[in-house]
């Protein structure tokens, strides 16, 4: 399998965003990528989307995400025109509530993964309206990313969030009703009140399975328990606090969903080796 690096086509490999637009009038050989995912939107034409040894017709309007190490590539294109941009994870540390959307669960984790793993998934073709207002965002950010005026990474980032924002907000208005985007509303629930007190009753209720379908299905999906997941994400908020507060350790426990400080504290120790007060007095040094 051909697998390609992001610095094979960024020339600012540190840079985590890549836009390009993709003419294909020849089939696209069979390829992957090495260390960054593709969002991809279908501009003109059609071509069948070859994804695990079968093939997919995708045309006009066809939105969809090619997750790291996945084999892809391109036939029968009908002057196929698209918009590939690549990105690397970290583009989405500084975002602050798109992962609360159960359409970029869908859209950005669940249809990759299950395309790597089992078959080509792909629940989003944008309606005119909604294609017209992806393609002037496009337009926008590959403005920002071509003509790099001073700004021109902070207007490239925002302006690829804001795509990312508006293309799951119309997954999550799609017709599908499946319970693929099921599973991605437990995550976006999860994201959005994981200081809560969440029971896996409750998240499998949502996601419309049994309680053993559920954690089964989320594990495969997602790579790790709800639980561990949850707690990544309390651990990821404490962190945060005690570097940029001053507050007590306590009210940073309660803050993160944990009522009890000396569970909080041994949790904490576990998930990064350091005690809570060693950690705070470490970010506070300088």
């Amino acid at each position: 399998m051909i697998a390609f690096p992001y610095d094979l086509f960024s020339q600012t490999p540190d840079f985590p965003v890549h836009l390009q637009y993709g003419f294909h009038d020849k089939e696209l050989y069979l390829h992957a990528h090495q260390d960054f995912s593709e969002l991809v939107i279908v501009l003109n034409g059609s071509a069948g989307h070859v994804v695990g040894g079968e093939s997919y017709h995708i045309s006009k309007g066809d939105v969809f995400v090619v997750g790291q190490n996945t084999e892809h590539g391109y036939e029968n294109t009908q002057k196929l025109t698209i918009c590939n941009i690549m990105f690397r994870p970290e583009v989405f540390e500084h975002a602050y509530d798109i992962r609360q959307l159960s359409g970029f669960q869908a859209l950005f984790v669940l249809e990759p993964h299950y395309s790597q793993k089992y078959h080509f998934l792909s629940h989003l073709k944008l309606s005119s309206r909604n294609f017209s207002e992806a393609e002037s965002l496009i337009t926008e950010i590959m403005q920002e990313y071509q003509n790099q005026k001073t700004g021109w990474q902070d207007m490239t980032c925002s302006g690829f969030i804001k795509l990312c924002v508006m293309l799951s907000r119309c997954y999550q208005n799609t017709d599908s009703g499946n319970t693929f985007l099921k599973l991605a509303d437990t995550a976006a629930y999860i994201e959005h009140h994981f200081c809560e007190h969440v029971s896996m009753t409750e998240l499998a209720k949502i996601s419309g399975y049994s309680e053993r379908q559920f954690f089964r299905l989320f594990k495969s999906a997602f790579q790790t328990t709800p639980n561990l997941y949850l707690s990544g994400l309390r651990m990821k908020k404490a962190q945060h606090l005690l570097q940029s507060t001053s507050l007590s350790i306590g009210e940073i426990a309660f803050r993160c969903g944990y009522d009890d400080q000396n569970y909080f504290s041994r949790a904490f120790r576990k998930h990064t080796g350091m005690t809570p007060s060693a950690y705070q007095n470490s970010a506070h040094e300088f």
